[in-house]
């Protein structure tokens, strides 16, 4: 009987024990009580772009947990910023404006309460998005097909550039629409007629402040898209156009396929090198779009994705293969595959890979010089000269058949 009481009592203190330690583990404020913490003292505010940064002198007290910024950016739109007591300043961002703007800081104590507010005044400089704009609307032009303009963002703003144009009555609708936080990036709208067409340009922010409208109205060059099919592949001595594995051949370049069905040359062949084929028409060229391996960590901006070509242009190649006069340099300048992010090899964002799904276009100098016969000139792949093969996914090419 005695072991049965004993038995029933320690099992009466197991229960109380882990009732008390369920209640102290239940969430609540890590310091009770109902004092509110001291507000910051001596803030100071720097404008900056669409933002400004306020430093502030922290109160001593002990029970201190964070200081919070409330503020109305856009107008009408309210936001909320906190940063820790480990920090004596914080960000607050999101004006599309350089008018004075009100700022509420509190401090908040691990009990949850607040401080009286210190109200201070921001003034920001002027948005990254007016500098956007401006740069377009001093940049765009009417190009092949469509029109082109270029983007100055220096300080790297996250950004949504949105091209529209008018349909068949008369209606505004969309053209394109680009993400970009690069500081210096080209973009291109095309695939219009050779008739004159209004075109409208605005860029918005991250928090959705937008620009002013851009509205022109320009006459895209005529262009047209060679038919693939056409296309033969070309053997001249000195060229490098044996495939690294079996179906890996230079016809997967203009097979309408995307999806890193590429052309890959022998490994180990060496850098650079070059390949020949027969456009299959005498045309006078516009521009080439190239699209690299835009899937696999091990070959986006890297391996042998090609990363600097040249292209030449003849109607009658020298037999022997030689570089001589019978070719023509399309372009003035090398073509240089671009990586938005500027991120080290192996690395990449989005941004990256969506340039490399919508391709990189090259236009062409030699725009008026018939041709008949191109020929591709690799001297860097991304993965550095040691790799001595190319990867190339799908080319396209535009301009107008002479016969």
């Amino acid at each position: 009987m005695k072991t049965l009481k004993y038995i029933s009592l320690f099992c009466l203190i197991i229960i109380l024990l882990t009732v008390q330690a369920c209640k102290e583990d239940a969430h609540s404020p890590i310091a009770n009580g109902g004092v509110s913490p001291s507000p910051i003292k001596n803030p100071i505010v720097e404008s900056l772009p669409g933002a400004g940064k306020i430093t502030y002198q922290l109160p001593s007290d002990e029970n201190l947990l964070c200081v919070k910024a409330t503020y109305e950016a856009p107008i009408g739109v309210a936001r909320e910023v906190k940063a820790s007591y480990y920090t004596n300043n914080l960000i607050v961002e999101g004006f599309g404006d350089t008018l004075e703007h009100k700022v509420d800081l509190v401090t908040v104590g691990r009990n949850n309460m607040e401080s009286n507010p210190v109200t201070v005044t921001l003034k920001p400089q002027m948005p990254s998005i007016v500098g956007i704009f401006k740069s377009i609307a001093e940049s765009v032009r009417e190009t092949y097909g469509g029109i082109k303009f270029s983007i100055e963002n220096p300080r790297e703003a996250e950004v949504r550039v949105y091209v529209s144009t008018t349909d068949s009555i008369g209606e505004w609708i969309p053209a394109e629409t680009f993400y970009t936080s690069t500081a210096k990036v080209d973009y291109s709208v095309r695939g219009y007629d050779s008739i004159a067409r209004p075109f409208r340009i605005n860029v918005k922010d991250r928090w959705d402040n937008s620009s002013d409208t851009y509205e022109n109205t320009f006459h895209p060059w005529f262009e047209e898209k060679l038919d693939k099919t056409k296309f033969r592949q070309v053997t001249l001595p000195t060229d490098q156009n044996t495939p690294h594995m079996t179906g890996r051949t230079m016809d997967r370049i203009w097979d309408e396929s995307y999806s890193n069905t590429d052309f890959v040359t022998t490994v180990g062949y060496g850098i650079p090198q070059w390949f020949t084929f027969d456009l299959g028409v005498t045309a006078r060229l516009s521009r080439i779009v190239v699209y690299n391996r835009s899937s696999g960590a091990t070959y986006i901006y890297n391996a042998g994705s090609v990363k600097e070509w040249e292209i030449f242009g003849s109607m009658n190649p020298n037999p022997d293969g030689s570089f001589d006069s019978s070719w023509i340099p399309m372009r003035k300048e090398p073509c240089k595959s671009f990586k938005p992010s500027g991120l080290p090899v192996g690395e990449y964002s989005n941004e990256d890979i969506q340039r490399q799904i919508d391709g990189e276009e090259f236009e062409f100098d030699a725009n008026d010089v018939p041709v008949r016969y191109l020929r591709w000139k690799t001297n860097a792949v991304w993965g550095g000269t040691s790799i001595g093969h190319i990867n190339l996914v799908e080319i396209t090419l535009y301009g107008s058949v002479v016969k």
